[in-house]
């Protein structure tokens, strides 16, 4: 079990599954991003796309790491779910130090950035070399910052599963079977008021597919799981949250940091899960909401699978398989 923990805080760092890659942010522009950026905001963008950049000496990297973290800053991620979250900057620097010296290519750019005052979600396109495969997936980076743009406190959501389905056939996407079936949505719900995501938490929590589903008639559904795909119908809706929740004995979640950036509204949940067949541990959901002229166009869920589809013994063994 230690040998496991420290593989997981090993890849701390190494950054969910969000939508296909856009137009690549570069250090130089943070007029990309959504919302209005100040100069803290900028600040610490150009500081993130600049440690996403590979380097022939990955270590070199660790300086401009951590010059994105405040000295008392927290750090949590799916990898650390059995673990307290990274806290301050010595734990925070073995952690990537870890990362990169276990995968020395880690890289990644962004594709879509909201900004909302002290917070960003930096949503990026990751690509990692794991024993020998090529290994591409989503994730989003959730941070608050300090007057100087330094990070205070950083969440990242994004799905373990990806990095071992080539290591291990045994592993199982979720949510591979499920498709869409029965008749197109017709028709367009208002966008969710900031009233109502109140009631959307409870919603979560009652893992009532119902009540999740109700407002976003005729938005498609991207994320964990899907890859490139989009669910469009309420079937095939409704069977991707049933499956998600046939997995699970309790959710107990509540809200996190919300970001309005132009037409797209993040909003995190934060708390536990309790597989059916394991114990309760950290857990988290981004769910992305976009809308046009008043109704919601698009919904994307960004969670880490790989809790809710193997036991603590199976995630061992997995983990197991990252030691070179």
């Amino acid at each position: 079990m230690r040998k496991t923990a420290m593989l997981a805080g090993a890849m701390l760092a190494v950054g969910l599954l969000s939508a296909p890659a856009q137009a690549q942010v570069t250090p130089d522009e943070c007029d990309t991003a959504i919302g209005w950026v100040s100069p803290n905001a900028c600040s610490f963008i150009k500081r993130q796309v600049a440690f996403g950049k590979e380097a022939p000496d990955a270590l070199s990297r660790v300086p401009l790491y951590l010059d994105i973290w405040d000295k008392d800053a927290t750090l949590w991620e799916p990898a650390a779910a059995e673990l307290p979250p990274a806290k301050g900057l010595a734990e925070i620097e073995r952690a990537i130090t870890g990362s990169l010296t276990l995968a020395p290519d880690f890289r990644f750019h962004g594709t879509r950035i909201g900004v909302d005052g002290a917070a960003v979600m930096f949503e990026a396109a990751n690509e990692v070399t794991i024993k020998g495969h090529a290994i591409s997936y989503p994730a989003v980076y959730r941070v608050l910052m300090a007057d100087d743009g330094k990070v205070v406190q950083g969440r990242r959501y994004y799905d373990r599963y990806t990095w071992f389905t080539k290591l291990d056939p045994t592993v199982r996407n979720l949510f591979a079977g499920v498709t869409d079936t029965g008749p197109a949505e017709t028709g367009r719900r208002p966008a969710i008021s900031p009233d109502a995501l109140v009631a959307r938490g409870q919603a979560w929590n009652r893992k009532d597919a119902a009540a999740l589903l109700a407002p976003l008639t005729g938005a498609p559904l991207k994320g964990t799981g899907l890859e490139d795909r989009a669910l469009r119908t309420t079937q095939g809706k409704q069977a991707y949250l049933n499956a998600f929740f046939a997995q699970i004995g309790e959710l107990q979640l509540k809200p996190g940091q919300a970001v309005r950036a132009g037409n797209s509204t993040y909003v995190e949940w934060y708390g536990t899960v309790t597989p059916k067949h394991g114990q309760k541990m950290s857990f988290g959901i981004i769910e992305r909401l976009d809308d046009r002229w008043g109704v919601t166009t698009n919904w994307q869920l960004s969670f880490d699978q790989l809790p809710i589809i193997a036991d603590q013994a199976k995630i061992n063994t997995l983990y197991g398989l990252l030691r070179p």
